[in-house]
């Protein structure tokens, strides 16, 4: 990508800040009518997508220019989407809404409903959460992660508060998984990636967030993570927006479809193996298609009082009440 030194902008100087900032090399891009600018993260599944769009030109097909911007971490993301350094980040809608009460007005579109699950050894008798009861079980995120919330309410609909049955022991996703490689945990509630290269290496999924939202009465696709930016960018930039979505959505059909796909987007997945191939394509096609954006709020809204009511106030950072106007409406939802 070719420096523009004429540049001397708001946005240039901003870019460049969020590139020291998330550990890239400082780069101002130029501006222009026709790019959107999108953050991803190393081995984030969005790559993929990216991958699929730029080598088939689904940019020009849907009259946009797709450009990237390497991010180091999730936090790192969100401060490029606040400094106008990328128009489009992925993360959860509840960070989309929590700023939008704030006074910044974010929107949310569905990009994945793969969601991870409680895994276990293949020779554990375990198969309901209150089989749990008296075991070691690693939790991914920390105490107020979403997953671990859902999965806690449907404990407690099953008659079993988790948090005092087992001993938790909160940590990463990997440092979990290789604990419960170890024998150190009975059982790990992990995110979808690692859970896939856990059953690679022989473990089994007792059950996953899906099947526990199902049990509390919620959609079992959850469109926790998406597409975020800002209100004003996209009422201003509607065919950057739309097209954007369009060929995102052409680009999950084409992973859904045709095998060659997956074999060029390959090495941006650090699966080593074949199993861990097969397991991480296999999950990923499973979580493609989202609901219309009004049921996708009525779900978000469900969603934030379970969030609320197990987790306290801090459990969706004191939001309360969905803000309107969180979920864009998708063109040809269900996509």
């Amino acid at each position: 990508m070719n420096v523009n030194e004429s540049l001397v902008g708001r946005r240039a100087c901003l870019r460049g800040l969020a590139g020291l900032l998330v550990g890239t090399a400082a780069t101002a891009w130029a501006a222009s009518e026709t790019s959107v600018l999108l953050g991803t993260l190393q081995f984030g599944t969005v790559q993929w997508v990216a991958d699929v769009i730029l080598r088939n030109h689904l940019d020009a097909q849907h009259g946009f220019v797709l450009q990237t911007l390497k991010l180091a971490n999730t936090e790192a993301g969100r401060i490029a989407l606040m400094a106008s350094s990328a128009d489009i980040i992925v993360s959860d809608w509840t960070m989309a809404a929590t700023q939008r009460a704030a006074g910044d007005k974010l929107c949310f579109a569905p990009f994945s409903s793969a969601v991870g699950g409680v895994m276990i050894p293949q020779d554990s008798a375990a198969d309901t959460l209150r089989n749990l009861t008296g075991r070691t079980l690693g939790v991914a995120g920390g105490p107020l992660d979403k997953s671990w919330l859902i999965v806690r309410s449907a404990g407690k609909a099953q008659g079993v508060d988790l948090e005092s049955a087992c001993r938790i022991v909160y940590g990463a996703s990997p440092l979990l998984a290789a604990k419960l490689q170890q024998g150190e945990l009975d059982a790990a509630l992990t995110y979808w990636n690692i859970g896939a290269r856990l059953e690679a290496a022989g473990f089994r999924q007792m059950l996953s967030v899906a099947d526990c939202a199902r049990d509390l009465g919620l959609p079992r696709r959850l469109g926790l993570l998406g597409f975020v930016f800002h209100e004003d960018w996209a009422n201003q930039n509607r065919q950057l927006i739309d097209g954007f979505l369009a060929a995102a959505a052409d680009a999950e059909r084409r992973l859904a479809d045709a095998d060659a796909e997956w074999q060029a987007v390959r090495p941006l997945m650090d699966a080593a193996n074949e199993a861990v191939f097969a397991i991480l394509k296999r999950r990923f096609i499973e979580a493609i298609g989202h609901p219309p954006a009004e049921e996708e709020e009525r779900t978000a809204e469900r969603l934030l009082a379970i969030l609320n009511q197990t987790g306290g106030p801090q459990a969706a950072d004191g939001l309360t009440t969905l803000p309107e106007g969180v979920f864009w409406p998708v063109a040809n939802a269900d996509r």
